[in-house]
């Protein structure tokens, strides 16, 4: 008979807001191990956070008049840093979500790969834990 632990999250209680919080809490870190269910939360209320932003500024700069070139080329770079940090938030919280699973956080490169790497990593992702041996501690 196999002994089951029980499933670990970062946050007490995911959700779309507390998992939302570790995006932004642990942007640009990738030594550490995030649950399935911290990530899909999170992925879903960082990208609606991320393209709420990117509708809106998107808006004013149709708005603009056309010859204004000083305000929209600085909307134009707002818009690249968010998603700069969309794509980054994204990459490390992939590299977080593997090492969960006892994996190397190299295996992000699958998606590389055309449509069969992106698929084989979405199921990567979607597989649970591993917490036997696993390099990286449980942090809370």
């Amino acid at each position: 008979m196999q002994i089951k632990e029980p499933i670990w999250n970062e946050s007490f209680r995911p959700g779309i807001i507390s998992s939302t919080k570790l995006y932004f809490q642990d942007l640009f870190v990738g030594a550490k191990r995030m649950s399935r269910k911290d990530f899909w939360w999170g992925y879903l209320g960082f990208s609606i956070v991320a393209y709420v932003i990117v509708a809106l500024l998107t808006f004013i700069l149709t708005k603009m008049p056309v010859m204004d070139y000083y305000w929209s080329s600085i909307i134009g770079v707002v818009l690249a840093i968010t998603m700069g940090y969309y794509w980054i938030a994204v990459f490390t919280a992939i590299i977080r979500r593997l090492h969960d699973r006892k994996m190397r956080g190299w295996w992000v490169l699958l998606g590389v790969v055309p449509f069969v790497g992106a698929i084989a990593l979405i199921v990567l992702l979607c597989l649970p834990q591993r917490n036997l041996g696993n390099r990286f501690p449980k942090t809370i």
